[in-house]
């Protein structure tokens, strides 16, 4: 019998339901395999003329995705929306981009169906361990390093090959194959994922790492936390910051004495300059930078906010490096900025300026900018000016 038949019905033969935080696309392989149905001959039955794997499923998934699957597998409608990335919309960040870039969310880079960036972690271990295997929504999130149930540092690529997960195209280029083998197996190189790993590949975590991560993700879950002196929080605020703060650390040379700082005064052991470049998403780099990253914003967040004020003014690091991209800061990190760390530079005004003019002339001192200035008391007294006075000396 045709397996595709049977998909025309109120509910699907195999109407598999979702794993514990299962990912929609990991759900989506798992269903076409049930159905012993090649992957893209599936979903172009299910959804005719709509494009799904050609972009980024977990993120783009839209209404009437989310509705069909509910239809046909007989789980709710909030159960399927919540193997999303959608559904960590304001949790994570306030507003979900479906089709750009998203805080904390990290890239697939599609092209031609296929992953060109390291944009899903995984554990070998909870694959291995799994009755049925599968990929698990959170190993999306860049503040996501390590397993926090077996100790390790999370994997992004294939340790024989280094090509990014693909799990959706093992069937690809078979005629023959109607269905993925394995989920656990790398399209391009064929290793298997859980077991083809140098023992010297599995990295125990750090205990810091881990424990800061424990405790975010009960900030999601919660929905909230509590800041010292501003209450209640919700929790993308707190989740802003410290995404700030890890794009701060990133900023290569320019936060190197910054992040030296926070390395030696706790002792992290970690060489600040490690495959750190300035970067504008933290969402593009390895793992180890980004452990190396969420471990420093723990100590700067830690004793709130007195260890981060010290720090910074010790390294310098003002408002101008501190509020770099960022568009709207929560009012507990920038009061904090504004108050302690803020370093703007004395502006004149025009009449100023002139005021300074007309009395070097009459002391028939020579006019210069650095005699203005002097004169005002500042440094440059002309920079960065946006005036439509011309000054002529």
């Amino acid at each position: 019998m045709n397996p595709l038949l049977g998909l025309s019905r109120t509910l699907w033969p195999a109407h598999l339901k979702p794993l514990e935080d299962e990912l929609l696309s990991s759900w989506l392989v798992r269903l076409s395999m049930a159905h012993g149905t090649k992957l893209h001959t599936f979903c172009s039955v299910v959804w005719p003329g709509k494009q799904i794997w050609n972009r980024d499923i977990d993120k783009s998934a839209d209404a009437s995705i989310v509705q069909t699957l509910s239809d046909k597998t007989a789980v709710s409608r909030t159960a399927v929306a919540d193997t999303t990335l959608a559904a960590y919309e304001g949790i994570l960040y306030e507003y979900h981009n479906s089709y750009g870039n998203t805080l904390w969310i990290m890239p697939l880079g599609i092209y031609h169906r296929t992953h060109t960036q390291f944009g899903l972690q995984f554990c070998p271990r909870c694959l291995a361990e799994d009755e049925t295997a599968y990929y698990r929504r959170h190993w999306r999130l860049a503040f996501i390093t390590c397993c926090t149930t077996h100790s390790v540092v999370l994997f992004d690529r294939c340790q024989k090959c280094r090509a990014p997960v693909n799990f959706h195209r093992d069937e690809m280029g078979t005629r023959s194959k109607y269905t993925s083998s394995s989920i656990v197996r790398c399209y391009a190189c064929k290793a298997d994922l859980r077991e083809d790993i140098p023992k010297s590949s599995l990295s125990p975590s750090d205990p810091n790492v881990q424990a800061f991560q424990i405790a975010l993700a009960g900030t999601m879950a919660q929905g909230g936390i509590e800041i010292p002196g501003y209450g209640p929080l919700y929790s993308h605020l707190y989740f802003a910051v410290v995404h700030q703060l890890m794009r701060v650390l990133a900023m290569g040379n320019r936060s190197r004495t910054l992040r030296e700082a926070v390395n030696d005064s706790f002792n992290l052991n970690y060489d600040p300059m490690q495959s750190i470049k300035r970067v504008r998403y933290i969402e593009h780099l390895t793992v180890n930078s980004r452990a190396m990253l969420i471990n420093m914003a723990r100590c700067l967040l830690e004793e709130w906010p007195q260890r981060f004020i010290r720090i910074c003014t010790e390294t310098k690091t003002w408002s101008s490096s501190l509020l770099k991209d960022c568009e709207s800061a929560p009012f507990w990190f920038w009061s904090v900025i504004h108050d302690y760390l803020s370093r703007t530079s004395y502006s004149p005004s025009d009449q100023e300026i002139l005021s300074a003019v007309a009395y070097l002339q009459k002391l028939g001192k020579p006019l210069s900018k650095k005699a203005i200035s002097k004169c005002l008391g500042v440094n440059d007294a002309f920079r960065k000016r946006k005036t439509k006075v011309r000054f002529d000396f």
